[in-house]
Protein backbone atom coordinates (compact mmCIF):
# COMPACT_ATOMS: atom_id res chain seq x y z
CA UNK A 1 0.00 0.00 0.00
CA UNK A 2 1.36 3.10 -1.27
CA UNK A 3 1.79 6.07 1.20
CA UNK A 4 -0.32 9.05 0.50
CA UNK A 5 1.67 12.29 -0.26
CA UNK A 6 3.64 14.40 2.36
CA UNK A 7 0.91 17.38 2.58
CA UNK A 8 -1.75 14.65 3.02
CA UNK A 9 -0.32 13.35 5.77
CA UNK A 10 -1.07 16.09 8.12
CA UNK A 11 -4.81 16.05 6.75
CA UNK A 12 -4.83 12.40 8.15
CA UNK A 13 -3.89 13.08 11.48
CA UNK A 14 -6.42 16.20 11.84
CA UNK A 15 -8.56 13.59 10.45
CA UNK A 16 -7.27 10.76 12.94
CA UNK A 17 -7.68 13.18 15.63
CA UNK A 18 -11.51 13.71 15.16
CA UNK A 19 -12.17 10.51 14.90
CA UNK A 20 -10.61 9.79 17.84
CA UNK A 21 -12.53 12.53 19.14
CA UNK A 22 -15.63 10.11 18.55
CA UNK A 23 -14.54 6.78 19.73
CA UNK A 24 -13.78 8.67 23.52
CA UNK A 25 -16.30 8.52 25.89
CA UNK A 26 -16.59 11.74 27.84
CA UNK A 27 -15.46 10.30 30.76
CA UNK A 28 -12.06 8.62 28.36
CA UNK A 29 -11.86 12.20 27.17
CA UNK A 30 -11.57 14.30 30.68
CA UNK A 31 -9.28 11.73 31.80
CA UNK A 32 -7.24 12.70 29.20
CA UNK A 33 -7.42 16.34 29.17
CA UNK A 34 -6.28 16.39 32.60
CA UNK A 35 -3.41 13.73 32.47
CA UNK A 36 -2.02 15.61 29.28
CA UNK A 37 -4.25 18.75 27.88
CA UNK A 38 -1.73 18.85 24.75
CA UNK A 39 0.04 16.13 22.90
CA UNK A 40 2.65 17.29 20.36
CA UNK A 41 3.37 14.33 17.94
CA UNK A 42 6.30 14.91 15.76
CA UNK A 43 7.37 12.76 12.49
CA UNK A 44 10.99 13.98 11.54
CA UNK A 45 11.16 11.96 8.50
CA UNK A 46 8.48 13.90 6.83
CA UNK A 47 8.98 16.64 8.55
CA UNK A 48 5.68 16.84 10.15
CA UNK A 49 4.66 17.97 13.23
CA UNK A 50 0.76 18.03 14.98
CA UNK A 51 -0.44 18.92 18.32
CA UNK A 52 -3.60 17.12 20.04
CA UNK A 53 -5.18 19.11 22.43
CA UNK A 54 -7.19 17.78 24.78
CA UNK A 55 -10.42 18.60 26.82
CA UNK A 56 -13.32 17.14 28.54
CA UNK A 57 -15.25 18.97 25.59
CA UNK A 58 -13.06 17.86 22.69
CA UNK A 59 -10.53 16.80 21.21
CA UNK A 60 -8.99 19.06 18.60
CA UNK A 61 -5.79 19.79 16.20
CA UNK A 62 -3.95 22.93 17.96
CA UNK A 63 -0.60 24.36 16.55
CA UNK A 64 2.17 22.71 17.55
CA UNK A 65 4.52 24.95 19.77
CA UNK A 66 8.06 25.27 20.11
CA UNK A 67 8.76 23.39 24.12
CA UNK A 68 5.73 21.22 24.16
CA UNK A 69 5.18 19.21 27.52
CA UNK A 70 4.65 16.06 25.89
CA UNK A 71 5.99 14.68 22.69
CA UNK A 72 5.80 11.42 20.91
CA UNK A 73 7.93 11.58 18.21
CA UNK A 74 8.67 8.24 15.51
CA UNK A 75 8.61 7.92 11.95
CA UNK A 76 5.55 8.02 9.53
CA UNK A 77 5.97 4.38 8.79
CA UNK A 78 6.41 3.23 12.79
CA UNK A 79 2.87 4.69 13.19
CA UNK A 80 1.68 3.01 9.60
CA UNK A 81 3.22 -0.41 10.47
CA UNK A 82 1.46 -0.35 13.93
CA UNK A 83 -2.14 1.04 12.29
CA UNK A 84 -2.17 -2.25 9.63
CA UNK A 85 -0.81 -4.39 12.36
CA UNK A 86 2.62 -4.87 10.76
CA UNK A 87 4.45 -4.00 14.27
CA UNK A 88 2.73 -3.40 17.64
CA UNK A 89 3.69 0.93 19.31
CA UNK A 90 5.23 -1.35 22.32
CA UNK A 91 7.72 -3.39 20.22
CA UNK A 92 8.69 -0.16 18.00
CA UNK A 93 9.24 1.75 21.56
CA UNK A 94 11.02 -0.96 22.99
CA UNK A 95 13.31 -1.27 19.31
CA UNK A 96 13.71 3.02 20.00
CA UNK A 97 11.57 3.43 17.16
CA UNK A 98 9.55 6.06 19.15
CA UNK A 99 11.00 8.52 21.42
CA UNK A 100 8.72 9.94 24.43
CA UNK A 101 9.19 12.75 25.99
CA UNK A 102 7.41 14.48 29.06
CA UNK A 103 5.48 11.63 30.36
CA UNK A 104 4.58 11.26 33.91
CA UNK A 105 4.96 8.13 34.58
CA UNK A 106 1.98 8.14 36.81
CA UNK A 107 -0.14 9.22 33.56
CA UNK A 108 0.89 6.32 31.49
CA UNK A 109 -2.65 4.70 31.96
CA UNK A 110 -4.51 7.48 30.19
CA UNK A 111 -1.67 7.86 27.40
CA UNK A 112 -2.36 4.15 26.78
CA UNK A 113 -6.11 4.19 26.82
CA UNK A 114 -5.55 6.24 23.69
CA UNK A 115 -3.43 3.66 21.48
CA UNK A 116 -6.22 1.72 20.37
CA UNK A 117 -8.28 4.54 19.06
CA UNK A 118 -5.55 5.96 17.99
CA UNK A 119 -4.57 3.28 15.68
CA UNK A 120 -7.87 2.21 14.50
CA UNK A 121 -9.12 6.24 13.77
CA UNK A 122 -5.26 6.29 11.67
CA UNK A 123 -6.32 3.78 9.73
CA UNK A 124 -9.88 4.88 9.00
CA UNK A 125 -8.56 8.27 7.96
CA UNK A 126 -5.47 6.82 5.61
CA UNK A 127 -8.25 4.62 4.01
CA UNK A 128 -10.60 7.60 3.88
CA UNK A 129 -7.34 9.57 1.73
CA UNK A 130 -6.86 6.32 -0.49
CA UNK A 131 -10.34 6.42 -1.97
CA UNK A 132 -11.28 7.81 -4.52
CA UNK A 133 -14.31 10.54 -4.48
CA UNK A 134 -17.62 9.36 -5.03
CA UNK A 135 -19.09 10.34 -8.73
CA UNK A 136 -21.30 12.91 -7.94
CA UNK A 137 -25.09 11.94 -8.09
CA UNK A 138 -26.92 13.20 -11.00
Amino acid sequence: MASPAPADFTAILARMIALIDTKLSPVQREKLGTAMPSIQWEFPDVDTKLCLAASKDALRVAEPVDHPPFVVRMARSTLEDAAFGRRSLGAAFLAGRIHVRGMNPLRLREFIMLVDPLLESYREAYLESASPPSAPVS
